[in-house]
């Protein structure tokens, strides 16, 4: 039977700064910041925050406490606080979607089903000696890659930011597994500096191009694993190689093209539905396909916003795009991010967008609202965020 996890103050203490430092600007990250987390007399207030109550309550609710954390507190009286609650073990953690189409949801997992998923996740990772993490540790995937792995490896873990330069790639050692996800790896691959041998790397939150693990490989990364999964389920699958199907963890079990049983620590069965449809291979083996449309309403009607995608990318001056339904006080529509292809005058590429809709969408799948950017919005964590 592997050992019993439990979480430190200084973990604790992580996650809750990891959880602040989400929440600041970047003049404020200089300001407060000791290396990558916030020092432990760090006090969230009113006057660094615009809701730090609000804050508070989240945290809260993330370590499945019955009561709100008191204000004015320092970031170690927090952790203190929430240890003395939960002896380290709360029973169950709840993490945050990235808000891509308005207010973050809640996912809430038990700690022992995390527990049973990092010991599965352990076994391809046993010969490491040092992880090197890029993720916030608020985040499930971060949670645990670099708070609860380590542990179960029996190894330090290493915070480091994720503006990466050539410096760093320099700094890894052999036997390091470093944990980031598409966006930095495509970021460090640009730097086209040469590994150190034996360092291995994890991805997840999204797809990571082929021929971006290929050129890293190239780079002299010696293994690249892929974890599948979702915010919602954890981790569900994991490859080594892009070319390869991912193979379901051993708690998984296939039910059907798009839905998947866990039996979980205490051995119940959970039925999952996943967001995209697999390609099966046998009972343990499969490959995400196109993402499952997710119909939204507008007006009564159902409506897809990846439709409205497609149909906004063949304008020749669209170089990509992203469309979600409004919040409630932004109206009742759906609303367009495009980042232009061309030089063209946001307003004027706006009515050649409007007009191209008139005669390829209905009036429910018409945008009511565009805005431009250089680039999608991406969360620290490279997935789209709401804008």
């Amino acid at each position: 039977m592997p050992a019993e996890l439990a979480l430190t103050m200084p973990d604790i203490e992580e996650m809750i700064s990891s959880t602040l430092l989400a929440e600041m600007n970047y003049s404020q990250k200089l300001e407060f910041c000791q290396g990558q987390s916030l020092p432990g007399g760090f006090i969230p207030g009113d006057e660094i925050f615009d809701e730090p109550q609000e804050i508070l309550e989240r945290i809260a609710r993330q370590f499945d406490l019955e009561s709100p954390l008191p204000a004015g507190i320092s970031l170690t009286g927090l952790a203190a606080l929430i240890f003395s609650e939960t002896g380290g073990k709360p029973q169950h953690l709840t993490f945050f979607t990235s808000g891509s189409t308005g207010k973050p949801v809640a996912a809430k997992s038990t700690f022992a089903d995390l527990e049973q998923e990092i010991h599965s996740l352990a076994m391809l990772f046993a010969d490491r000696k040092q992880i090197i993490s890029y993720v916030p540790r608020h985040h499930i995937y971060g949670f645990l890659f670099s708070i609860l792995l380590p542990k179960a490896l029996e190894i330090k873990a290493e915070f480091w930011p994720s503006l990466p330069g050539a410096e760093q790639i320099q700094k890894m050692r052999s036997g390091d597994l470093v944990i980031a996800f598409p966006l930095l790896w495509k970021k460090l691959e640009k730097l086209h500096c040469d590994f150190q041998e034996n360092v291995y790397g994890v991805t997840s939150t999204g797809p990571c191009p082929a021929e971006t693990i290929t050129s890293l490989c190239a780079l002299g990364l010696a293994r690249m694993t892929e974890v599948y999964g979702s915010s919602e389920t954890g981790g569900v699958g994991y490859r080594h190689n892009p070319a390869d199907l991912y193979t379901l963890l051993a708690h998984w079990e296939r039910t059907g093209i798009s839905s998947i049983k866990r039996t979980a620590a205490d051995g119940s069965k959970q039925l999952h539905t996943l967001q995209d449809n697999l390609e099966w291979q046998g009972a343990t083996n499969f490959r995400p396909l196109k993402r499952s449309d997710k119909a939204v309403q507008v007006g009564g009607i159902n409506v897809y916003p990846a439709r409205v995608e497609e149909v906004l990318k063949k304008h020749p001056a669209v170089n990509s795009c992203s469309v979600r339904l409004m919040r409630p006080e932004e109206g009742e529509r759906l609303k367009a991010f495009v980042v232009p292809a061309l030089k063209m005058e946001n307003a004027a590429l706006e009515k050649e967008l409007r007009n191209l809709v008139i005669d390829k969408l209905s009036r429910f799948e018409r945008p009511g609202k565009y805005d431009f950017g250089p680039s999608l919005p991406l969360s620290d964590m490279g997935k789209l965020r709401d804008w």
